[in-house]
């Protein structure tokens, strides 16, 4: 799905930097607002289809007196 949003950003590019009704702060904006709505698009594809649930399991690391703790960012 990034590779799609890659190559239409690409497509979008090309086509606003070859207006020439419009001046290079108008084509600047225009470029900036669609890539903001791609970002999005690319964060909430992301919320949606990727699993995250073998990323918030707590890790146990031994220490050297043969106690183990849980993972300092877990509030454990």
């Amino acid at each position: 799905m990034g590779a799609l949003l890659g190559y239409v950003i690409d497509i979008v590019i090309g086509a606003v930097m070859e207006m020439e009704e419009i001046d290079n702060q108008m084509k600047s904006k225009v470029l900036r607002a669609f890539n903001k709505v791609l970002w999005i698009q690319n964060d909430l594809f992301a919320r949606h289809y990727i699993d995250d649930s073998s990323e918030k399991e707590a890790v146990v690391v031994s220490n050297g007196g043969g106690s183990s703790s849980g993972c300092p960012f877990s509030g454990k």
